[in-house]
């Protein structure tokens, strides 16, 4: 039944070839200027390195009581606050990125990571995060901690 039909089609012309969607090179858009505004606001958040330096905590998972995160410091280093096997050693910001250079003590890989985070949320006393790797919605929240000298 098969060899019927395909004795009754046509071979193809150049012209159906041509009309085939999936042989029309696409132009490379990867230089292009995106025009549309809510699609550039996300390429084009701009946070001040000085306010996100300091000390950020947020409480540990399942033990309210204690508090971890980090300490962003005004010469690039980065410190863990209350997190013993996960050693932070350096952090950039790249307009709304978060950088983290890390590794972790006591295991037997002690490969250097990067934990990248988008910036959801900036103020005095507020930093959001959403960690590149993590699920759709899903959010970090830290609380400046004040320095012991009363400042950031």
């Amino acid at each position: 039944m098969m060899a019927c039909q395909e004795g009754n089609r046509s071979p193809k012309t150049d012209t159906e070839e041509l009309a085939d969607s999936s042989l029309i090179k696409a132009a490379d858009s990867s230089s292009v200027a995106i025009t549309d505004s809510t699609t550039a606001t996300a390429d084009t958040l701009l946070f001040s390195a000085d306010k996100i330096i300091g000390r950020w905590i947020q409480p540990v998972p399942g033990v309210d009581k204690e508090m971890q995160g980090f300490h962003l410091r005004k010469d690039g280093t980065a410190r863990s606050i209350n997190m013993y096997t996960l050693v932070y050693e350096k952090w950039a910001l790249q307009h709304d990125t978060l950088l983290l250079w890390n590794h972790s003590e006591g295991v037997k890989d002690t490969t250097t990571i990067i934990d990248t985070a988008l910036i959801k949320e900036l103020t005095d006393s507020t930093l959001v995060l959403f960690p590149v790797n993590a699920a759709e919605g899903y959010r970090e929240k830290y609380t400046r901690q004040p320095d012991k000298k009363g400042g950031r």
